[in-house]
């Protein structure tokens, strides 16, 4: 089960790939980024299951693993242990770009 806490993201599509933070807050609240994107959402989980919706929008100039300025992503995936999980997705406004994701806990 994963705990409310910061993570590192690593995410690749066929498109690209990219690497930012992202921190799981309480009440299921998630926000981050990475150099060029910013990152909001909500995340939750049942048992071992995980799903989050965000929305990345630009705000800087660099590489979008989705071609995008701005978009609306689902993922959903399993955690291992609390400190890692293994997600699967797509954004809304490219639905057959599959983008896979990694998620590991950061030390406190």
């Amino acid at each position: 089960m994963l705990c409310e806490g910061k993570y590192s993201v690593w995410f690749k599509t066929p498109f690209g790939a990219g690497a930012g933070i992202v921190e799981l807050g309480s009440e299921g609240v998630l926000s981050g980024g990475d150099p060029s994107f910013a990152y909001s959402g909500h995340w939750e989980q049942d048992g071992e299951r995980f799903r989050a919706a965000i929305s990345s929008k630009r705000i800087a100039d660099g590489p979008s693993v989705f071609g995008l300025n701005e978009a609306d992503i689902t993922v959903i995936g399993v955690s291992t242990g609390g400190a890692t999980a293994s997600c699967t997705g797509s954004a809304k406004q490219a639905p057959n770009l599959k983008l896979e994701v990694t998620l590991v806990r950061m030390s406190a």
